[in-house]
């Protein structure tokens, strides 16, 4: 039996066919950013955002980032990216993950809103209707 803590708590792997461990894990991991992404989106995503990246999103802005990070709660846990967390677990019985991937994770998905180029302003759209 394996053991991760989560965000959400201690949660048991059963490891007696380790080829089930990362279906487990992968479960435990979407659940664990899933809780962060909640608690970020809950607790100030624009504090967040300005203490990070040392800028403060407009309305379009914001409402696409949390819509990307729906997004990202919502989607698989990528096992290339996770990697380091599936070794971890495989080799070890207890594993307390730690969030550094998870915030990777979630600050390049900011960044994908917060520094994508914008071609056209409002106002230079006006001359193309």
């Amino acid at each position: 039996m394996k053991t991760v803590k989560t965000a959400n708590g201690v949660r048991k792997i059963e490891d007696a066919d380790t080829s089930l461990v990362p279906l487990q894990l992968r479960s435990i991991l979407q659940e664990h950013r899933t809780t962060l992404v909640n608690r970020m989106l809950n607790n100030g995503l624009g504090a967040y955002i300005d203490y990070k990246f040392a800028m403060k999103p407009d309305d379009k802005q914001l409402e696409q980032i949390k819509n990307n990070l729906d997004t990202l709660k919502n989607s698989g846990i990528n096992s290339e990216v996770y990697a380091p967390i599936f070794l971890k677990v495989l080799e070890q019985e207890f594993t307390a993950l730690d969030n550094a991937i998870f915030y990777n994770e979630i600050d390049r998905t900011l960044k994908e809103t917060l520094f994508q180029p914008r071609l056209f302003t409002e106002r230079n759209q006006l001359y193309f209707q």
